[in-house]
């Protein structure tokens, strides 16, 4: 079974779009899934929505707002199924581009398929200092996982549950998916990079604060250099 996990902070008027754009993707791929949708203390109708969506949809409530990386944690230990696909509920990466990652899965020879903004051209709408932002902090984990990959940070990832329910994760922002990926890379997990478009949200805002998360992924760096030197 494939579990898709999607992280939710007032989400409501997107998950409206998902009965269209997500569920019939999902539902041609023709393998069983459950979705769960991670409702972070939302206080709009990201619940209600997330109810009526049908029975292939579990609701997960946090009692408060904890970031999205504690909401992609409690995502990956509800899931039930042996395939984990992380994705963004703003719909950002469109739920047609999973077919692409299952279908890389598949072949046998990896463990975990990423999406990669960079191989697919970036979006033309996406602006340039998120590129920018995006092509440093790619550069610096490169360095750090001694392997180039192209897109470090985006959350359009497919994982085998086994190899994601244990990781010590600590991360509460943006840096989860950074977080995971080095864990895996660390244990000798096979990464491979597929084209994933990146578009704008079409309802409600962003949640990325860039001061924080800079602040969340320089204290990362810093926790991953000293793993690697063997300092902790």
């Amino acid at each position: 079974m494939i579990s898709f996990i999607f992280p939710a902070y007032n989400e409501a008027e997107n998950l409206k779009r998902f009965p269209v754009e997500a569920v019939p993707v999902f539902e041609r791929i023709g393998e069983p899934y459950e979705i769960i949708v991670v409702d972070d203390g939302s206080v709009d109708d990201t619940a209600a929505v997330a109810r009526g969506l049908g029975e292939r949809v579990r609701l997960v409530q946090h009692d408060r707002n904890r970031g999205l990386g504690v909401a992609i944690r409690t995502g990956i230990k509800e899931a039930r199924g042996d395939l984990v696909v992380t994705m963004d509920t703003d719909l950002t990466f469109s739920p047609s581009l999973v077919p692409l990652l299952l279908e890389r899965f598949h072949r046998g020879d990896v463990d975990i398929v990423s999406g990669s903004p960079k191989l697919a051209g970036y979006g033309k709408d996406i602006p340039s200092y998120r590129v920018l932002v995006g092509k440093l902090s790619t550069l610096v984990y490169s360095v750090i996982f001694g392997r180039k990959i192209t897109a470090v940070t985006p959350i359009f990832r497919l994982y085998r549950r086994a190899d994601v329910v244990d990781l010590p994760l600590q991360s509460t922002g943006f840096d989860i998916n950074a977080e995971i990926l080095f864990y895996l890379v660390r244990r000798g997990k096979r990464v491979v990079e597929v084209p994933a478009m990146l578009t704008q949200r079409v309802h409600g805002e962003s949640k990325l604060d860039y001061q924080k998360e800079m602040k969340r992924h320089l204290r990362l760096v810093w926790r991953m250099v000293k793993m690697r030197l063997g300092w902790s």
